[in-house]
């Protein structure tokens, strides 16, 4: 099939089923004998109905601009396993991590601790680890959001067997370190946040890039009030916002069980080493190109993003 641009539907990119170049292709791209990865080769679990979300998403990170709606192609994506497929595969074409380990960088969290978790991983040369400011990011596609989160880092291996019995108090023994972090929120669907939820899963859960604070001994968190634990932002220098126990979960450790659990049947193990960072207390906050975006979780640390 050829190119497709159907001003009913929205699309302005790679044609629903078909591997060919978006309109607007630069002419010395369009020239290449290859363009879009041999998903069957690459990726062979990826189920072909979903090849169209792969190029799309290919396509965007490959202009650094959002190539189609994920309307257009979310009913091609059929369950939470093909959209993960999908961001597999693109793992697989821009080595967000090695082919021989689990991914060593997640996030993890949900809107309640009645609602299911979504443990997703995270492209490891997006992180930004023991930085006081973050710098400007080199291309975005849709948003400038900040979350001020808390994350947690394993001391030692965990087998599929481990995880299975785990419990609250056995899976925060495993922990050996804690951080403040921000999450920068980001969309490569030219529909943004309003994507359906396959498509957002299938481009990595809204997710452009993780800073990480100083390490601190997990000993400090241990016996910790969450309800408590008082989150500070602000932007530009301006007047700091205040956030007082207002984690989705109640407790970021809440969750930990049900990643280790998650990861360990998906990959076998989990590294030592292996981070997650857990939602965010300060919802997400819209920024403005130039815009610096700080945050203080007391007696925790404190770091900062220049979007």
């Amino acid at each position: 099939m050829s190119e497709n641009k159907d001003s009913n539907s929205g699309l302005n990119g790679p044609a629903l089923f078909a591997n060919t170049p978006p309109i607007g292709l630069a002419p010395e791209l369009q020239d290449q004998e290859e363009v879009l990865p041999d998903w069957k080769l690459l990726w062979p679990a990826l189920p072909e109905d979903c090849y169209a979300s792969a190029d799309a998403l290919w396509w965007s990170r490959k202009l650094g601009e959002p190539q189609a709606l994920g309307a257009d192609v979310a009913p091609l994506i059929a369950s939470e396993a093909d959209a993960r497929a999908v961001q597999s595969a693109l793992a697989r074409t821009w080595d967000w991590w090695p082919a021989d380990r689990a991914p060593r960088y997640w996030k993890s969290g949900g809107p309640s601790r009645d609602a299911a978790l979504l443990h997703v991983p995270l492209p490891e040369n997006g992180i930004h680890q023991g930085v006081a400011l973050a710098p400007v990011p080199e291309a975005v596609f849709n948003l400038r959001g900040a979350e001020a989160e808390i994350a947690l880092r394993l001391g030692q291996d965990v087998s599929a067997e481990q995880a299975a019995a785990l419990d609250y108090d056995s899976a925060l023994a495993l922990v050996d370190g804690v951080t403040v972090a921000v999450e920068w929120v980001d969309v490569r669907w030219r529909d943004g946040l309003k994507a359906p939820a396959l498509a957002l899963l299938a481009d990595g859960q809204c997710h452009g890039g993780l800073a990480l604070g100083e390490w601190l001994p997990a000993s400090i968190i241990a016996g910790r009030n969450w309800a408590k634990q008082l989150c500070t932002v602000s932007v530009n220098g301006g007047e700091p916002q205040r956030f007082t126990g207002t984690h989705s979960l109640g407790d970021p450790v809440w969750l930990l069980v049900d990643w280790l659990q998650h990861v360990a049947r998906e990959y076998g193990s989990v590294p030592a080493g292996t981070v997650v960072t857990t939602g965010t207390w300060c919802g997400c906050m819209p920024l403005n190109a130039g815009d610096r975006f700080e945050m203080k979780f007391e007696g925790l640390g404190q770091l900062g993003w220049q979007f």
